[in-house]
Formats: C-alpha cells, sequence, structure tokens
C-alpha cells in the first residue's frame, strides 16, 4: 500500500511524504481547492491506484482511480506544483522553502521500478498539517 501524508499547505502547492514498504519520497501537488479539476488535490482518503496508458506519460503509468467527481489523476513527474494538473509528483528531496521536490525524474524511475508487475495497489492520503502558508 501507498501512503502519502501531507504536512505542508501552502495557497500555490501542498507538500508531503509517500511511503512503500520501506522506501520514500516527497511528494508535490497543487493545493487543497475543494477537488475542483485540474488546480486541486485529490480529497484525503482511500483510493485503489491502477495501470493505464496515459497519451502524455505512456504506458504502465499509475492511475489514482475512483476520485469522486475526478479523473486521469496520474502519478508522474513534477519538481513544482505548475508541472502538474491535480496530479502527484514524487521527488528525492526538497527545494528551500519547501517550493518543490528534486530529482522527480530519478523518483519516479524507482518508483516505477519497485512497483514493476503490479497491476493495482491501495493508496491512503492522510493529512497531518505542520505547515501551512509557511508557518509552523
Amino acid at each position: 500500500m501507498l501512503e502519502i501524508t501531507r504536512f505542508a499547505n501552502f495557497n500555490d502547492r501542498t507538500i508531503g511524504r509517500a511511503t512503500l514498504n520501506n522506501h520514500f519520497w516527497w511528494t508535490i501537488e497543487r493545493p487543497w481547492l475543494d477537488n475542483r479539476t485540474s488546480v486541486s488535490c485529490i480529497p484525503v482518503g482511500e483510493y485503489q491506484m491502477v495501470r493505464v496508458v496515459s497519451p502524455k506519460f505512456g504506458a504502465d503509468t499509475w492511475e489514482v482511480a475512483d476520485v469522486n467527481g475526478r479523473t486521469h489523476i496520474l502519478i508522474h513527474t513534477a519538481n513544482y506544483s505548475r508541472d502538474i494538473e491535480g496530479c502527484i509528483g514524487f521527488g528525492r528531496g526538497l527545494f528551500a522553502h519547501l517550493e518543490g521536490v528534486t530529482n522527480s525524474a530519478n523518483s519516479m524511475a524507482e518508483f516505477y521500478k519497485i512497483t514493476k508487475g503490479i497491476e493495482t495497489m491501495p493508496l491512503v492520503i492522510r493529512q497531518e498539517t505542520l505547515i501551512v502558508d509557511g508557518v509552523r
């Protein structure tokens, strides 16, 4: 099961930590904007991830399925919230001031290597806010 714990919410982005077994990555998402398509992160909850063929990201792309009112929520390379439209990006490190995540391409390659051969996987998203708009 992939778990994402969001801990920093800003006006333009949400930062979290994803864990799968003994692996972890930092995550970048859009801010919470009432689950609006292409501009908001998805609600906290439990989901199922499935492999899909994405015209932009190719075969075997992970998609978060059954998000109420939303489709095409993918997990893909992204360093900043401007690189995603409601999807989730992974990184190995964090930029200063939590502006985004670093080494996203390498992180995604690692995630896809670890999950090779898996067709579906549960996803749990939690909110444990420690930082809101840059204030601890």
